[in-house]
């Protein structure tokens, strides 16, 4: 027994790597979506062949069972489409309105809304629900609610069905029906429990990872930053009186900003643990503005990009931030992505207004080369790699974002981006506005 398991499962993993091959050297899909087309395929293609094979049979009319032959083929060859997309919907999609043709037809000639197998349209949005969420469910919910409910409408006109089924036929398809649905819903109750364990040990898994990056961080890099910091300070310390040296001020402004990054990442660690509270202040937004320009002076003069703001309109705007991380984690973050992502020779624009009494807009303008609306929902995903080179062939990480929309939400604000790529006449650029609770004062 345990052999034969292990054959069926070679069987299955080699009709996997086959489909998948092509997403596993792109990346660009979880394969649990691939993984679960597959067990569904496979659990309800033996019903698809069977119901075909009734129709073929058992009804005296070809129709029903030269479709359902069709659309069991089709529902079969569906994970080839894999092959040639990321898209699990449209896979989906190819599956189940096989699915629904088959039955449809089946029951149109068997009785109509009285047919025993139109009580297969309840499994097709779970199916859909399951392979490809949230969209997929609903997609199939409306579709499968129309189909049967022009049969019950035509029913309720007087429209007489075909009833061409035999009597051996409608036994059969009784007896799919009822075995079908125990076996079937089974199946996927068990796939559901099974994706949903390797979730959460993917997760425990990625919390490990990011506990043991904490670590590294905390113990590891705090220590030569400490060392840096005294070693730029003793620097400046040993120029005559009198003399300045800018770089000297501008790696000591950086290496005091590592420090109170590393220190309040350890914060937000033990918040997140639940072992600090998070401390809010009203925060100019002029004197982040200011740290920002001072931050980023060089990487802007070195593109000729320049960075717009009005400082005697916002003066006496404060926002209730966490000050060290609103600068570095959260304006230095965007500041510093429009600067890669935007052109030389262009300019970057804040802008803040009022939203209702007690809350402010902060916008983020570029006019740099966009991103795509499938990048925007895949931005804040740590399992999406989102990562891009700059328009000078600068290089980041990719968590950035995810970074900067914690802390944003830890200080009870929203994040929301509107961002467009170049087009014909369309110019290109990103605009991120945060909103944040302040007070004029």
């Amino acid at each position: 027994m345990k052999l034969k398991s292990v054959k069926a499962l070679r069987w299955y993993f080699r009709i996997y790597y086959y489909v998948a091959q092509e997403r596993l050297k792109k990346n660009d899909i979880d394969s649990r979506e691939i993984h679960t087309h597959l067990v569904v395929v496979l659990s309800t293609g033996v019903l698809m062949w069977a119901y075909a094979f009734v129709a073929f049979f058992c009804i005296n009319s070809p129709v029903p069972g030269i479709i359902g032959f069709t659309c069991a083929l089709t529902h079969l060859l569906s994970p080839l489409i894999f092959k040639i997309t990321n898209k699990s919907i449209i896979a989906t999609n190819a599956l189940l309105t096989a699915g629904i043709i088959h039955q449809a037809t089946f029951a149109f000639y068997s009785g109509g809304f009285d047919s025993n197998i139109i009580i297969w349209f309840g499994i097709l949005p779970m199916i859909g629900g399951v392979i490809s969420g949230r969209k997929g469910g609903l997609t199939w919910l409306i579709l499968t609610l129309l189909v049967a409910l022009i049969y019950f409408v035509l029913q309720l006109s007087g429209f007489e069905f075909p009833y061409l089924i035999s009597k051996q036929g409608r036994v059969l398809s009784q007896a799919l029906l009822v075995f079908g649905w125990i076996f079937l819903s089974s199946t996927i109750v068990i796939v559901y429990a099974e994706l949903r364990r390797n979730t959460e040990d993917l997760l425990h898994q990625q919390s490990k990872k990011i506990d043991d990056l904490f670590r590294v961080l905390f113990h590891d890099l705090a220590n030569p930053l400490g060392r840096i910091a005294i070693g730029l300070s003793i620097a400046k310390r040993n120029l005559p009186d009198g003399e300045t040296n800018r770089g000297l001020e501008i790696a000591k402004l950086a290496s005091d900003s590592m420090m109170e990054i590393t220190q309040n990442i350890r914060k937000m660690y033990a918040v997140s643990k639940g072992k600090a509270n998070v401390d809010l202040i009203h925060t100019p937004l002029n004197g982040a503005v200011s740290y920002i320009m001072e931050v980023y002076a060089s990487e802007m003069e070195k593109k000729k990009i320049k960075l717009s703001y009005h400082f005697e309109k916002n003066e006496g705007l404060h926002l209730l931030v966490e000050p060290v991380s609103f600068n570095n984690q959260v304006l230095g973050n965007i500041i510093s992505n429009a600067i890669k992502f935007s052109p030389p020779n262009s300019e970057i624009i804040i802008t803040a207004y009022p939203v209702n009494q007690d809350s402010f807009a902060v916008e983020i303008k570029d006019n740099g080369i966009g991103m795509p609306q499938v990048l925007i929902e895949q931005l804040f995903d740590l399992n999406k790699k989102t990562s891009r080179p700059g328009t000078n062939g600068e290089s980041g990480t990719g968590f950035g974002m995810h970074i900067m929309k914690s802390f944003v939400e830890m200080y009870g604000g929203d994040l929301q981006i509107e961002s467009m790529e170049a087009k014909a006449d369309i110019p290109s650029g990103t605009t991120i506005k945060i909103i944040l609770k302040g007070e004029w004062t």
